[in-house]
């Protein structure tokens, strides 16, 4: 099938891809036990007496064992098909959950459990689903990345609320079989992807692009600048997706309105998926990804200074950030490594985004448990992100034409 030329006749062709690739990073492990991770805190810190450093190493060696093996799912996925690697995903990740609901005893089994779930369940993330779009789109990329990544922002608006009510009715262990549940739905909607979906050209200065589109030097520079960017990014406001249910809470808030406010996230998370992959259609995205990286930190300082008060701003501040940086970390990707390195650069870049993700909640919590507070944990937050907006500015102008 002939792709048609023009962002139209892209999204009239690829509309179904867009929806399974939304639903997928709605449903797949590296959205929703990451955002919901933070509702199950005060359950299993109250019946078991763990602390929050504890709890957070949990999700650390889970967004480990999902980073370690993000580099290796892509090339899994190009030997095996989408179809085929993203269902074994998806059913390994659900049992593992029901697994871990009914035999949950210690932190050796909490631990175990997050990291078999991760590693078994790695190819129901963006990497999977970002590739089929991008080999479809070229006009509307930004934009069609933007809708894709619609779904981690979904996670964090439906997660927390769902997970809260599950475990409001049957304990932790109701909680982890929601997202058992959650995780399997995905199931018959990977009918809608297409593993030989149509490549659109790329081209360099009106001829077909086969190759790499820089010399081999400033690539590997290009590499290490996002690698430490998302990296640094990742590591900033990660542990705010885990801690600010109990920020929240330790500021007076109910559990309930501090799970309502925490889905603002979600939903601001939405916004700026669109927002930025339209503006990456139409701007140069490094300059984009400076402004955004301007109203996280604004968030940060709202928090620090201010705390509950304004915790809505910031939580919506934050959520953009949040859902637009991620989008343009793929649309980076296959701007500047062309669909031959697409895989390959965007796992290790996705690695280093998740890692980022797992370790800065330890962080957090051993700072709060250090201090009594988040305050430091908050302003080193906003230090890292004024690294990253300086890191973006060294990015070279795209070369390639789409």
């Amino acid at each position: 099938m002939a792709i048609e030329r023009g962002a139209t006749g892209e999204f009239r062709t690829g509309w179904t891809l867009l929806l399974a690739g939304m639903l997928g990073c709605c449903l797949g492990v590296s959205a929703l036990p990451i955002y919901t991770a933070g509702v199950f805190i005060p359950h299993l810190e109250k019946d078991f007496g763990w602390g929050r450093a504890e709890l957070s190493l949990a999700v650390l060696l889970f967004t480990l064992a999902l980073a370690a093996a993000s580099p290796v799912v892509g090339r899994v996925i190009d030997r095996f098909g989408v179809r085929r690697t993203v269902a074994f995903s998806i059913v390994g990740a659900s049992s593992l959950y029901v697994a871990l609901a009914f035999f949950l005893s210690g932190l050796a089994l909490l631990y175990a459990g997050h990291i078999l779930i991760a590693a078994v369940g790695a190819a129901a993330a963006p990497i999977a689903y970002t590739r089929v779009v991008t080999n479809h789109f070229a006009k509307a990329r930004g934009l069609a990345l933007g809708i894709t990544l619609l779904g981690p922002s979904l996670a964090a608006t439906i997660g927390p609320p769902l997970v809260s009510a599950a475990i409001d009715r049957g304990g932790w262990s109701g909680g982890y079989l929601m997202l058992a549940a959650l995780i399997a739905a995905m199931l018959p909607f990977l009918l809608l992807l297409r593993d030989n979906a149509p490549a659109v050209p790329l081209t360099l200065e009106g001829a077909p692009v086969t190759g790499p589109l820089y010399p081999a030097p400033q690539l590997r520079r290009i590499f290490v600048i996002l690698f430490c960017a998302f990296g640094f990014f990742a590591l900033s406001i990660g542990g705010l997706l885990v801690h600010f249910v109990p920020m929240l809470t330790d500021a007076g808030l109910s559990g309930a309105d501090a799970a309502a406010m925490a889905g603002l996230i979600g939903l601001s998370g939405m916004v700026g998926r669109v927002a930025g992959g339209a503006a990456a259609d139409r701007f140069f995205a490094p300059h984009v990804l400076i402004l955004i990286s301007c109203a996280a930190v604004t968030g940060f300082a709202l928090l620090a200074v201010w705390g509950a008060t304004y915790a809505a701003v910031a939580a919506v501040t934050i959520g953009f950030s949040l859902g637009a940086e991620a989008d343009l970390m793929a649309y980076l990707v296959s701007r500047y490594f062309g669909r031959e390195g697409y895989t390959r650069a965007f796992g290790w870049l996705y690695a280093a985004f998740i890692a980022g993700t797992g370790i800065s909640p330890l962080i957090l919590g051993f700072l709060y448990d250090r201090f009594g507070n988040y305050m430091i944990g908050l302003w080193a937050g906003a230090a890292l992100l004024v690294v990253t907006m300086i890191l973006f500015t060294l990015l070279p102008r795209f070369r390639d034409k789409v």
